[in-house]
């Protein structure tokens, strides 16, 4: 007889209520030590439902990972809409990761797409689609608040141009209605001269609002918070959220924090105990890197990842703290082999060491005096090499390419 491990598994008791509330894409309804944060988008916003059309707002929001920027813009978001439709003005809001959405050619088609679901993909410039979503948006009497998150990245890879499109957005029209807010997210936005003409930089710099890290207290309350909602009742011991909340107070990011509570949860389920006890919060922490990011690696394609695979392992082969460019391609042509991928060449290899360098996962700086000619060196200078191998192996082990 074949033995059904699905349904093994699903009669198995279980430490959770509902993981869902531990995932990272869950906004709870509410935001424990984020209250005046909340409050002070809603005092530079609130002209948006007073005087709808006549005053647009743009707005950078910057903190660390894992203090509760994307959140707090979600749900801030939610309350506009809902306090606009209690008044009859048709706002929407729309967020757009620019990790995903990479050039401004596809933020405008996914932000037009919001009204014309059917617009054709390709024939457009960045210019016409934003043209065109302003236009949609005066023929139904419709305003935008466009949230667009992670933002830095953005205009590390492309610049700031979208940003000065969309401040300057009715420029030449006389007292036109303004339909497009904005709200930038990022860990540190650049903004600077070198960027931004002084008109656009002088608009944008007043409008900051810095996000801190949280501390303990505040990481205790977030995670007590999720308990209730995602653990079965009297399923995970005090002291065990007393230790997560030490252990990510080191960065005060409750992203890590979540994560954490749920990897203890996750082998309190493993060994079928009905007690999320202390140690398997410490297990969590020794199986799991901060800065291995799931919503960061959930992005990157195949080449990305057996490009990333290469470095850790050339890295760690070496023990250096860099290795050269062309080493690393001499192992991500060893590894393109071993998942029979076909491997890519220099020109657009060298691309995507670019593009991870913009994610943060990797640090790369030009060689110096002491080697033949110029090259680019790549190491890593936040993720162990052994434990960054280790993750990318289970994720392409457990994925067709």
């Amino acid at each position: 007889m074949v033995h059904d491990y699905i349904e093994d598994e699903l009669s198995k008791r279980s430490v959770f209520k509902s993981e869902q509330f531990l995932s990272i894409d869950y906004v709870p309804e509410s935001l424990p030590h984020r209250q005046s944060e909340l409050r002070t988008l809603a005092q530079n916003f609130k002209t948006l439902i007073n005087s709808p059309g006549r005053t647009s707002h743009k707005f950078i929001i910057e903190g660390p990972v894992g203090t509760g920027k994307t959140a707090v813009a979600k749900r801030f978001a939610e309350q506009m809409v809902q306090a606009a439709e209690r008044r009859n003005i048709n706002l929407h809001n729309i967020h757009i990761n620019c990790r995903v959405n990479k050039t401004a050619y596809l933020v405008f088609l996914r932000a037009l797409r919001e009204f014309k679901p059917e617009f054709p993909r390709r024939g457009h410039s960045p210019e016409e689609l934003l043209q065109m979503l302003v236009e949609v948006l005066d023929e139904e009497d419709r305003y935008l608040l466009l949230i667009l998150d992670e933002l830095d990245y953005f205009i590390r890879q492309r610049g700031a141009d979208i940003l000065y499109d969309l401040t300057r957005l009715t420029d030449d029209q006389l007292n036109a209605r303004q339909r497009v807010s904005m709200i930038g997210i990022g860990r540190k936005i650049p903004l600077d001269e070198d960027i931004l003409d002084s008109s656009t930089l002088s608009t944008l710099q007043r409008n900051i609002l810095r996000f801190s890290r949280y501390d303990r207290d505040a990481l205790y309350d977030i995670l007590r918070n999720r308990v209730e909602m995602a653990f079965e009742k009297s399923s995970v011991m005090d002291e065990t959220i007393h230790v997560i909340a030490d252990i990510a107070a080191e960065r005060g990011d409750a992203r890590y924090a979540i994560e954490l509570l749920w990897r203890a949860g996750k082998q309190a389920d493993n060994d079928q105990t009905d007690i999320v006890v202390p140690d398997y919060a410490r297990q969590a922490k020794a199986d799991t890197h901060p800065e291995l990011r799931k919503e960061i690696f959930s992005t990157l394609s195949p080449q990305h990842k057996l490009l990333l695979l290469a470095t850790a392992r050339q890295l760690k082969e070496t023990r250096s703290a860099y290795v050269t460019m062309g080493e690393v391609e001499d192992m991500y042509r060893s590894s393109c082999e071993e998942y029979n991928e076909e491997p890519r060449a220099h020109t657009q290899i060298w691309e995507w060491i670019q593009d991870l360098n913009a994610h943060g996962i990797i640090d790369t700086k030009r060689s110096g005096s002491g080697q033949r000619g110029q090259t680019t060196l790549i190491g890593l200078s936040e993720v162990p090499a052994e434990m960054l191998e280790s993750y990318i192996t289970t994720i392409l082990d457990s994925q067709e390419l």
